[in-house]
């Protein structure tokens, strides 16, 4: 049996080949667990769900009302709800004085109000009663730039700060209803996010501050997502920096940045 047999996960944000969530939804599938994949986009979601079998919901985070109606489907089809996950994302790169209330709200609505919401909805559906007591896991994806500097960033770094902040919040005030709500912080990821920003050299610029050498795989987060969902996890309010000892120095400046694309003939893309 799998570590994660007869549980029932909702993933957030699952909605893109090769990004977090579908990462995330694969290795709880392997181990057992029924999977309900949401977001905001269908197609993508019901194309997983018909490769893997997981269950398609979608839902736009950003709308606390959709959100409650994707968990009411979740434990009408089966059952309850046992683990919440988190994986939702938007990002943009802009210097600090041009960053636009257009930018602003859109990262507020996705990350910071939508955690918010994932988390109320979450919450009331984990408290229910069923077989073998009550409780279970949250986690959210946040980001190693929470806690160090990234250059043109500002939004999104106090965006999942605000996110962190939260799930500690949670953590606190719902531990005694066996919930545990805890936080996962990759450092740069390949994920369809990156988009044009994934050129020759950029990779590398950031690997050299990384002491194991690699930036983070999605594959790397799926599998802490699986022990933080696990019955084997015995912690609650804790960020999980799944960053190969990122934290421990800094991310590149865009000038170091710029400097490696040039060495590897590419050219750096405009914010």
């Amino acid at each position: 049996m799998g570590r994660l047999a007869g549980k029932v996960a909702v993933i957030m944000g699952a909605t893109r080949e090769g990004n977090m969530g579908q990462a995330i939804a694969r290795r709880f599938l392997e181990e057992g667990a029924r999977v309900i994949v949401s977001g905001r986009g269908k197609d993508g979601l019901e194309a997983f769900a018909a490769e893997t079998g997981a269950t398609a919901i979608p839902c736009d985070i950003g709308s606390r009302a959709q959100i409650q109606a994707m968990a009411d489907a979740a434990i009408a089809e089966h059952g309850a709800i046992d683990i919440a996950v988190n994986a939702a994302a938007i990002g943009f790169l802009a210097p600090f004085e041009e960053e636009t209330e257009e930018q602003i709200d859109s990262m507020l609505s996705i990350i910071f109000k939508g955690g918010l919401f994932f988390m109320q909805v979450m919450v009331g559906a984990l408290k229910r009663e069923r077989p073998g007591g009550r409780g279970g896991a949250i986690i959210n994806i946040s980001s190693a730039v929470a806690e160090i500097m990234s250059d043109d960033h500002c939004s999104y770094m106090g965006a999942k700060a605000a996110l962190n902040q939260m799930t500690r919040f949670v953590a606190y005030e719902y531990g005694k209803h066996g919930i545990r709500a805890n936080i996962l912080a990759p450092g740069l990821t390949i994920t369809p996010m990156l988009g044009g920003f994934n050129v020759p050299g950029m990779i590398e610029a950031y690997a050299k501050e990384y002491p194991l050498g690699r930036i983070t795989t999605v594959e790397d987060i799926a599998n802490a997502a699986l022990f933080m969902a696990s019955d084997e996890c015995f912690m609650t309010g804790q960020t999980f920096n799944v960053t190969g000892g990122l934290t421990l120095r800094r991310n590149p400046t865009t000038e170091e940045i710029m400097a490696s694309i040039a060495a590897h003939g590419g050219a750096m893309p405009e914010l």
